[in-house]
């Protein structure tokens, strides 16, 4: 475990009586605010919500030379149970995960499983073949795309990603450009953001505990590909796919996405 990682937590208290708790991890250089419209929503439907900024997004700490010296993803998830367990209060408890925040919340929560309500997953970065690691050129390539961004105004970086993905509502994009700013890029140069413990064994092992799991994805620029489902779906996850929307499911069709999200909550936390 790493000592004190003192991650930033943003909570959304639960709106009504209160159902469980949703630990939510955003994906790679995005940050807790960028859940936070998702957030609020599940708050209303009862939950409290902590959305996390995990190391190098941000609020928390920056990534040290050393700690990059060891495996990142294992980093990750160390200071996210390392944060958020005693925040825990005995309620029951759903993971959910976007992209690489995806492969890092399916190993949380196949850490601790105990009282675990189910895990949602937003096409999570999974690799094929199964790999913990990043293709170096990818890892290159990504930092000195977010270094370009970075240099950018907060202007030119919300009309780029608009003219990229027209559908993302207007909402989404102040958190989305400050995510971008505040990130470390010394964690995209390293690349290997994904746990080393493989996603097809963490399905496993959450399918031999019963925890339920939902995959959501889309077709378009996705990475979980028609290979990835079947795997998943033999491994015992379910697997919904958008049609039509990309990466960001959840901004390319939000209505689509919370009725998803809300269907598996009602199942796993049934509403008092």
């Amino acid at each position: 475990m790493t000592e004190s990682p003192e991650l930033y937590v943003e909570e959304h208290a639960p709106i009504g009586g209160r159902r469980g708790t949703i630990i939510a991890v955003p994906g790679l250089a995005e940050s807790a605010g960028t859940l936070r419209i998702t957030a609020q929503h599940w708050a209303e439907s009862g939950f409290r919500v902590l959305s996390v900024d995990p190391r190098g997004h941000g609020l928390s700490p920056r990534w040290t030379p050393e700690l990059l010296l060891r495996h990142p993803g294992d980093v990750i998830v160390d200071d996210l149970i390392d944060t958020l367990t005693p925040l825990l209060e005995g309620d029951p408890l759903v993971f959910f995960g976007h992209s690489a925040g995806g492969s890092v919340a399916a190993a949380a929560a196949a850490a601790e499983p105990s009282g675990l309500a189910g895990v949602l997953l937003e096409d999570p970065f999974w690799r094929l073949p199964v790999t913990p690691h990043q293709d170096r050129q990818v890892a290159v390539d990504a930092a000195a795309s977010l270094e370009r961004q970075q240099a950018m105004t907060d202007a030119e970086r919300r009309a780029e990603i608009t003219a990229r993905f027209p559908r993302w509502p207007l909402d989404e994009l102040e958190e989305w450009s400050l995510a971008k700013q505040r990130m470390d890029v010394s964690l995209v140069l390293n690349g290997d953001v994904i746990p080393t413990r493989a996603w097809t064994t963490l399905l496993s092992d959450l399918a031999e505990a019963s925890v339920p799991v939902r995959i959501v994805t889309g077709t378009l620029a996705i990475g979980i590909t028609a290979d990835h489902r079947a795997i998943a779906r033999s491994l015992g996850a379910d697997v919904t796919v958008v049609d039509g929307a990309s990466h960001f499911i959840r901004r390319d069709a939000r209505d689509r996405f919370h009725t998803i999200a809300n269907d598996f909550f009602d199942r796993v936390v049934p509403a008092p």
